[in-house]
Formats: C-alpha cells, sequence, structure tokens
C-alpha cells in the first residue's frame, strides 16, 4: 500500500486519472471488508459450532414448515405472491433496444442463455423454478439454486432445500461455501460459484434473512390455538360452560353422572338436550357459547398475517363492505404491486443478472426481467389508448400493432383531434398561427384619421366628437366589450 500510494503520488493528475480510469472492476479479493458480520461464532472453522448454529436455525426452520402447512393463511399470502411474481414468465431483454423492438443481435452467448431458460433441468421448468425461489424466500428468508457448469458456461439450474442449506464464511461475512446436510448421512459441499444464494433483508444483517413468515409467527400460533379452541368446541357441539352441585352424593355416582353427560349432552347429536339431575342437584350456567368471539378472534389474527406478508385482503378473496381504509380494488392492486411485487421481483432478478449474465455467460449488454401482465379492465385500456391517439401520443399504426392489427399507409403520422376539427401535428405551427389571426383580428382597432388642425394650429370647437365637424374624424374605434358594458351601467344609473 505504500509503495501504491508513492507510486501514484508521483504522477502527474492527468496521467493518474487516465490510469485510474482503466482499471477494471475490481475483484473480491481486492474489496474485502474489515467490520464483522452479525450471528457468527468466532471460531468458525469448529465443525461442532457450526454443526450447533446449523441444528438451532433448522429448527426455526421446520416450524416455519409447519405453518405453511398448518395455516392458511401463511399458504395463501406464500403461493399468491410467487404466483403473482412469475406469472408473466422471464425473458431476456437487450439494453440497446428500447421498447422491444426485436433488432438487437443475438450472440453466442445470448442463444446459449435461451436454451437454459427454455431447459433448465430435467424435471422444472424455468418458472417453477422460480416460483419455488420465491416461495422459499418469502416462507424461510433465503432461497438457493445450484448451477451446473459445462466448460465454464451454466447448463443448468436446481432448487436446493433452504431448510438443509448451511453458509460456509469467515467472521467478516465473506462466503467461501455452502454445506447441504440432508440428514447428517448424505452431505453435500459446494463452492461459492455454485450457488445463487437469495435473501430477503434482515434488521441487523448477517448471512440469512428474515421472512414475513417468521415476522408473523405468534400472530400464527394464536391463530393456530384459536382454530384448536374452535375445532373442540364444534367437536363437542357448543356446549355452555356449566357448575353441578350433586348435593351429597357418593363419589361413584358424581363420576357415572360426568360418564352420562358425555355422552348425552357433548358432541354435535347433543345439541338441544337438557342436563337432568337428580336427588336435588343444581345446574348452573357459568358462561355462554363463545363462538363469535373465537370467530372474532380469528378475523382479527387473520389481518395481522396477512399485513406481515403484504397483501390486501381483496386480493384472496377477503370481501368487507365498510371497510375503512381498504380502497378499491385497483387501489389495492397498485399498492400490492408496488409495496409486495415488484420488490420481490427485483431481488430475484438483480441474483440473476449478475450469477447467469455477467459472471456465467458473461453478457453485460442484455439483462433478465418478468414480462409484465396488463390486469387491466379492457375498456380501461382502450380509452386510454383514445385519449393518446387524439393528443398525438400514439399513432394510428402503434395502436394497431398493440391490438395485432396490420399497420395502414398514413398511419404512422401524429394527430391532435378535438371536437370541430383534426390536425396533423407537422401542421400544428401553422394552425396556431391561424388561431392567433382569428381569435385576435376582430378586437384590433382602426386607426383614427388625423383631424386637419385650424389656421393658428389649435382644435376647432365643432371639431369634436358628436358635433358638426366630428365625420371628419372617421370611423370612431370599435369599443370594447368592458368599456360597452361600463358605459349601458352608466346611462342606466344616469336614467334612474
Amino acid at each position: 500500500m505504500s509503495w501504491i500510494r508513492d507510486r501514484f503520488s508521483s504522477v502527474p493528475l492527468a496521467e493518474s486519472v487516465a490510469v485510474i480510469e482503466s482499471v477494471d472492476a475490481p475483484t473480491p479479493a481486492q474489496v474485502r471488508r474489515v467490520g464483522y458480520e452479525y450471528g457468527i461464532a468466532l471460531n468458525v472453522q469448529n465443525t461442532s459450532s457450526l454443526t450447533s448454529a446449523t441444528s438451532e436455525r433448522q429448527q426455526v426452520l421446520a416450524q416455519l414448515h409447519q405453518a405453511y402447512m398448518s395455516c392458511n393463511w401463511v399458504s395463501a399470502c406464500v403461493d399468491l405472491i410467487a404466483r403473482t411474481v412469475t406469472a408473466g414468465g422471464l425473458q431476456a431483454v437487450p439494453e440497446n433496444d428500447p421498447a422491444g423492438a426485436g433488432t438487437a443481435p443475438e450472440t453466442p452467448q445470448v442463444a446459449r442463455l435461451h436454451r437454459l431458460m427454455r431447459f433448465c433441468n430435467a424435471r422444472e421448468d424455468m418458472v417453477q423454478l422460480l416460483r419455488n425461489v420465491a416461495t422459499d424466500l418469502l416462507l424461510f428468508g433465503d432461497a438457493y439454486l445450484e448451477m451446473v457448469f459445462l466448460l465454464g458456461e451454466p447448463v443448468a439450474l436446481y432448487t436446493l432445500d433452504a431448510t438443509t442449506m448451511t453458509v460456509v464464511s469467515d467472521q467478516h461475512g465473506e462466503v467461501s461455501g455452502y454445506i447441504q446436510d440432508v440428514d447428517g448421512v448424505r452431505t453435500a459441499r459446494f463452492d461459492a460459484e455454485q450457488v445463487i444464494h437469495i435473501s430477503l433483508d434482515a434488521p441487523r444483517g448477517g448471512l440469512y434473512g428474515v421472512s414475513p413468515a417468521q415476522k408473523a409467527l405468534l400472530p400464527v400460533t394464536a391463530w393456530l390455538f384459536t382454530m384448536a379452541t374452535l375445532k373442540e368446541c364444534f367437536r363437542r357441539g357448543d356446549p355452555p360452560r356449566i357448575h353441578a352441585d350433586l348435593g351429597h352424593q357418593q363419589e361413584s355416582d358424581v363420576q357415572r353422572w360426568r360418564e352420562q353427560y358425555r355422552v348425552f349432552n357433548l358432541g354435535p347429536k347433543a345439541v338441544g338436550e337438557p342436563v337432568i339431575t337428580t336427588g336435588g342437584g343444581v345446574i348452573n350456567v357459568l358462561d355462554q357459547r363463545k363462538v363469535t368471539d373465537y370467530l372474532d378472534a380469528d378475523r382479527q389474527l387473520r389481518d395481522q398475517i396477512i399485513a406481515a406478508f403484504g397483501v390486501p385482503p381483496a386480493k384472496l378473496g377477503i370481501i368487507e363492505t365498510g371497510n375503512l381504509g381498504g380502497g378499491t380494488g385497483e387501489a389495492q392492486d397498485k399498492t400490492f404491486r408496488v409495496n409486495t411485487i415488484i420488490p420481490i421481483a427485483n431481488l430475484i432478478l438483480e441474483k440473476l443478472n449478475f450469477h447467469l449474465l455477467q459472471e456465467g455467460f458473461g453478457i453485460t449488454d442484455w439483462h433478465l426481467e418478468f414480462e409484465e401482465i396488463d390486469y387491466r379492465d379492457s375498456k380501461v385500456v382502450e380509452e386510454i389508448r383514445d385519449i393518446r391517439l387524439k393528443a398525438g401520443a400514439y399513432t394510428l399504426n402503434r395502436w394497431r400493432a398493440e391490438i395485432g392489427e396490420p399497420p395502414v399507409e398514413g398511419g404512422d403520422d401524429a394527430i391532435f383531434m378535438e371536437r370541430t376539427f383534426i390536425a396533423d401535428w407537422g401542421d400544428m405551427k401553422d394552425l396556431a398561427k391561424s388561431f392567433v389571426v382569428k381569435n385576435l383580428g376582430g378586437q384590433t382597432q382602426k386607426p383614427a384619421p388625423e383631424t386637419p388642425p385650424s389656421d393658428d394650429g389649435s382644435q376647432g370647437p365643432e371639431d369634436k366628437p358628436g358635433l358638426a365637424k366630428d365625420a371628419i374624424q372617421g370611423e370612431p374605434p370599435e369599443e370594447a366589450w368592458d368599456d360597452l358594458y361600463q358605459r349601458c351601467l352608466d346611462e342606466a344609473l344616469a336614467r334612474l
């Protein structure tokens, strides 16, 4: 470092700038950090400490998987987001090809990229692969893809179980590889270049992300207990909680009464059956049925769970009238896409563009993106197109191309359409001048001829408006509307 400082300090400014500009992008070895990563043990090379940390994490991931299988609101949110992110499919788009004209040349590297997108492995296609990635991100906070290389380029992609993966790194967070431990016997080790690791944001950083399912684990647990309570209530026929005073009966009689109560008064078939006692026994109802309270708790917990995933109620088929702050369906859809779908999609695309295109194939002038699907109403779309066509933002041939119709002659000229006329935007300058002449021409005043002066140079006594020599002044100037209005008002006031 001292030699570098001395070397560049002795170089002139212009020459040093040229040297700096010619340097390529820094390598990972040149950008090693000094700070430490959160959540990494002191001796990361110790196998026992690494196994212990992995076991604790696997317990949490197992709970999240059980929450996905048991709580339908967790699975509904995860599946909805994953399907929406990948609904349009993955496509490769050139950087210098605006509006998708399709004129960019396809290099051999791009052709091999398209082959990988069409066939990623023998069991999964690209959409299914990326849907599993989105599901693992939302459920576990991390997703892993295995890349298989042939002659230095990726030829296949496989999903890796996030619950069995461990990231190997030093204390500074520099990743050196990955370990997959399935059951303690089947173990696989991967280099850092063989795995695409995608993780969500974590509050303190670290090697692993924090998923929405993990944030919602507390309301999910409460929801599970609520549903278990409802299940037990309905299994028993929703009986009221009672207190039975059986007087001075013997223990055997009390046990027999308890068994008879379970047989005749509990269960769906016993709903409405009266409780009968003998020997002076008294029945007191402690509290009424609470199924309504349980259902209210279920709805409150449901809203907490879907809020943690950022999914509006209408997207899950929850239609509640009079819900303040819910917004319209279109507003909820826009909020869902901006706050939930686009961040997840961009996170996946950033990793794929770096590992597949730049590192895998060496492609820098293309990028991957999810194709956008227009979910708007057809009438709304056509009205927007009509407004753009009349304003000149669209040409007729562009409109016809969007609806799959062939172009027509003269359809490439932008027009401006009003209720009373149609004009070509190429003639807009002349049209604007004609409007100026038409609107201002009738308001110009004619100049009055000069009044011949008298012999002494002063104005004659009869040379005034309304007198004998008034005619020599020519036509009076056209009266403006404000002056006419003021004069009529003055005359009306004078007559009063």
